[in-house]
């Protein structure tokens, strides 16, 4: 096993009103969770705090926590006018004294301002006493929502409190990568949490751009799966230094501001694995002897976010670290682009990698009949064997009837056909009957069409994203594992963030593999053959 231990930085105790059955919610089920996916230690926050009175939860934390060495406390403070806690000097002088190491501040879910009149008296005293706080946006009541951190003012916050070491975390930043990364630059003293980067070589360009100290680790149990940001991070191309740095020492030197904070990684052992690919994806093993095939991939280096980029030279080399033998894929700027840049862009990497990739034509259904099908027999004269829709981001209707004709195509030829997303249970069907030769693949993971493909034979389900507690368990205990496959979302998503949840789940070895590879790659040799 590696030496590298890891300190999660987001993990919550107890209950709270939206927890779903079997999330674990004591101390005793978080402990056997992370020896499950082998985290030496976590730093904890109390649902209570986090969610609806600081003052009870704080409190209830250390008692929770008193005899679990492992789990070192992290309190929820609140704006001083409001009285809930004791003032900014009093409050961090009780979290020196009782051993808690970081603050969090839930800014968008109790109305918490970052402007200066609101804040700076409690960020001064963190600041004087080196004490980190976490800053994060997210509303657990109605919805969480992507790309709510308040950008101005973390910089502002930043600039003003040079010494105050500033974490960034929220549930996802899907559109903001560039202005993350001109944060950073901006700010010596910020770092982010890693569970809310879910893009394809954020750790990669963040350590090559600004340093591995910027990032640190955190899972997000238990509302998340840790496997997915495992992955992100295990699967990443850095060195074991940058990583162990990552994993859990930045988050070590932090914490160390409080004398009383110790950590205990180097007494922690885990039991043994449940399977082979429970070992691999715990204990850091070589993947590249593995049969994994990838359902859904994308080709190209930008779009609405930013996207690391990576030639089709380096997309092998990363399919090869993963062990993904082959991968079906489309463009990615003909999404909200050029669709006809990017099917030329996909047919040469095909061209130059017929073993390693399937490729797709993407398709915008505005242009209309004439152009869908003259675009589609292009990409088949070019080698592309299959169409990709993402009509749903595009703004044309579900059920349109030109899906029809995207159908009816891929069945003349036994094709595969993607689609974002295929709408009701009803349409799906439909398409699946009407046109049989086809072969259907959901663009992302869903429980919407169990009893369509107990009736169909055509219709796979894909696992982008597995992402959250259990989910891989949900999809299987829904359809069976012979009607599920790997999806990892490449070079939007990384392999890894897609697979480890997969390896790491509770189902038996031999349903891992088909969901991983053994049926694409049976699906592989019956449709886009020709």
């Amino acid at each position: 096993m590696s030496q590298i231990s890891y300190f999660d930085a987001c993990v919550t105790l107890g209950n709270y009103y939206a927890r779903q059955p079997g999330q674990p919610q004591t101390a005793e089920e978080i402990l056997a969770a992370m020896d499950h996916y082998g985290i030496h230690e976590a730093l904890v926050v109390d649902s209570l705090a986090r969610d609806a009175n600081p003052a009870a939860g704080n409190a209830r934390l250390l008692e929770r926590i008193a005899d679990h060495p492992r789990l070192h406390p992290a309190w929820c403070g609140s704006m001083s006018a409001a009285r809930e806690l004791p003032a900014p000097d009093e409050l961090v002088a009780q979290m020196r004294a009782q051993g808690v190491v970081a603050l969090f501040l839930f800014y968008g879910h109790i109305d918490m301002r970052l402007d200066e009149w609101a804040i700076d008296d409690l960020l001064a005293a963190l600041e004087r006493a080196r004490c980190p706080v976490f800053l994060c946006p997210n509303c657990w009541w109605p919805a969480q929502r992507n790309d709510a951190t308040d950008w101005a003012n973390v910089v502002r916050i930043c600039r003003k409190f040079p010494r105050l070491p500033v974490v960034v975390t929220e549930h996802r930043q899907f559109l903001t990568q560039r202005t993350v990364y001109q944060a950073l630059a901006a700010c010596p003293n910020l770092r982010l949490e890693l569970s809310s980067l879910w893009r394809y070589g954020t750790v990669e360009f963040i350590c090559e751009q600004f340093g591995p100290e910027r990032l640190v680790w955190g899972s997000q149990l238990p509302i998340r799966d840790p496997g997915a940001v495992l992955g992100h991070l295990r699967g990443a191309d850095i060195g074991d230094e940058a990583l162990a740095r990552v994993a859990g020492d930045n988050l070590r030197e932090m914490c160390s501001w409080n004398p009383h904070f110790a950590s205990v990684a180097d007494q922690v052992t885990f039991p043994e694995p449940d399977d082979a690919l429970h070992a691999a994806a715990r204990d850091r093993l070589d993947l590249s002897g593995e049969r994994f095939f990838d359902c859904h991939g994308h080709m190209g280096r930008s779009g609405t976010f930013h996207v690391v980029h990576h030639s089709a030279e380096q997309i092998v080399r990363e399919m090869d670290r993963h062990g993904v033998r082959k991968c079906i894929i489309f463009g990615l700027e003909g999404i909200l682009g050029d669709a006809t840049w990017s099917n030329d862009l996909v047919a040469s990497v095909v061209a130059k990698y017929p073993d390693r990739f399937l490729g797709l034509t993407l398709v915008s259904l505005h242009h209309g009949e004439e152009w869908l099908r003259a675009e589609f027999e292009r990409g088949r004269q070019m080698g592309l064997r299959g169409i990709k829709l993402i009509n749903s981001y595009q703004g044309y209707p579900t059920e349109g009837p030109l899906i029809d004709v995207c159908c009816e195509l891929c069945d003349q030829y036994g094709y595969f056909i993607l689609n974002h997303s295929w709408g009701s249970a009803e349409q799906i069907e439909r398409l699946c009957t009407t046109y049989p030769r086809a072969c259907y693949l959901t663009g992302h993971a869903t429980l919407a069409y169990g009893e369509v493909c107990s009736r169909v034979d055509n219709l796979y389900i894909s696992t982008c994203p597995v992402h959250t507690w259990g989910a891989t368990e949900r999809l299987v205990a829904n359809y069976g594992a012979d009607r599920i496959v790997f999806a990892s979302d490449l070079c939007d998503l990384p392999i890894g963030w897609g697979s480890y949840p997969i390896m790491f789940a509770r189902i038996p070895e031999q349903d891992k593999r088909k969901i991983l590879g053994g049926n694409l790659e049976r699906l592989l040799q019956r449709y886009s053959t020709d």
